[in-house]
């Protein structure tokens, strides 16, 4: 029954590109600090930006999403407008955010960026939604990622990333995880 529920919880997950929502009774939270072990990149830098700490959940069972992280800092202000992969058909950068006591995930268009600020894409937060995926994620795979930027002057920068698939995460949604999700 438990591992029915698990399975369940990840093929609603599918179905969540445009809004995830939560009541405060789901029984967990999105915003608890990642725990587990996970794969960790050397920064990678291009054009002034640099990007450390790239990562991407595995995947879980029949599991045809999941989540990458990163942080990136450009040494100029510009804005993040778009994320490729070839490991999926569907990568879209999302935000998570309280709206009452409900969580919603929405696709992000375009994250203005403040030169030298660090933009964290981390669990609970901004992030990388990774959908309709080619294969299963496992642990220890790389993943190439391909970042999209805009300059002030309106120029396009794309910059290739490599991102290592870590440990899942105990309580993330992205892993699987239980919890009572609403739809």
């Amino acid at each position: 029954m438990i591992q029915l529920t698990a399975v369940s919880a990840v093929f609603v997950l599918a179905a969540c590109s445009e809004h995830h929502d939560h009541g405060a009774e789901s029984g967990h939270s999105h915003d608890a600090p990642v725990a587990a072990e996970q794969a960790t990149t050397p920064a990678q830098v291009q054009d002034g930006i640099s990007v450390e700490n790239a990562w991407v959940r595995p995947t879980v069972g029949e599991q045809d999403a999941t989540g990458a992280y990163l942080t990136i800092t450009s040494q100029e202000p510009m804005a993040l407008v778009g994320v490729a992969t070839p490991a999926a058909e569907i990568a879209e950068v999302h935000e998570m955010k309280m709206d009452g006591d409900i969580m919603r995930m929405r696709m992000a268009e375009r994250i203005e960026m403040t030169a030298g600020e660090p933009l964290e894409l981390k669990p609970g937060g901004y992030h990388v939604m990774l959908m309709a995926l080619t294969a299963p994620v496992e642990a220890g795979q790389e993943i190439e990622l391909s970042l999209q930027f805009e300059k002030a002057d309106g120029s396009k920068i794309e910059m290739p990333v490599k991102a290592v698939a870590g440990q899942n995460a105990a309580g993330d949604h992205h892993s699987g995880g239980g919890g009572d999700h609403k739809h």
